[in-house]
């Protein structure tokens, strides 16, 4: 063998032994004293649910103070919803207007005012035409969450199909 090729091989032996070497080192630069940061649990918060209270004409004690208070102290309850049931038709002896700006004032309005997490919910089915001499518009009841005669306007709309 020349000379010069058994330069060649030895330099191509001792490079590749030096290669070779290398990949046996994992750490590669790291330092050896690297400890593993602690592991922080993060608390688990529980899901905020909403609550739907049930009222209608004549019983309203889902939505009492005390019931809305209890859910307002409750941290997974996010929002509560009064929603209401049946209809609420006007008999005669109730026709007057200040009567319903009185009950709604004190059912609605002033729960409504204990939190903004107080919500409304669901239609007001009434006489037709009757929300306009309530103690607020149909507009305030909208503003609030509830809708006002849907009921009527869904059954207005099947029968014209």
């Amino acid at each position: 063998m020349s000379k010069n090729r058994f330069l060649f091989v030895a330099m191509l032996f001792a490079a590749l032994s030096l290669g070779f070497a290398s990949c046996d080192n994992d750490k590669g630069n790291e330092p050896d004293d690297v400890t593993t940061p602690p592991v922080v649990e993060t608390p688990v918060v529980p899901k905020k649910i909403n609550k739907e209270l049930y009222f209608n004409q004549h019983d309203g004690t889902q939505i009492s103070f005390d019931t809305l208070n209890k859910y307002l102290a409750m941290d997974n309850i996010d929002t509560i919803f009064m929603i209401p049931t049946g209809t609420f038709f006007a008999p005669d002896y109730y026709d007057d207007p200040d009567y319903f700006k009185l009950a709604c004032d004190n059912l609605l309005e002033k729960r409504l005012d204990l939190s903004p997490r107080i919500r409304g919910k669901g239609d007001f089915i009434t006489n037709l035409g009757y929300p306009s001499v309530w103690w607020r518009d149909s507009l305030w009841m909208v503003e609030n969450g509830w809708t006002v005669n849907k009921y009527w306007i869904d059954q207005l709309n099947q029968n014209t199909k």
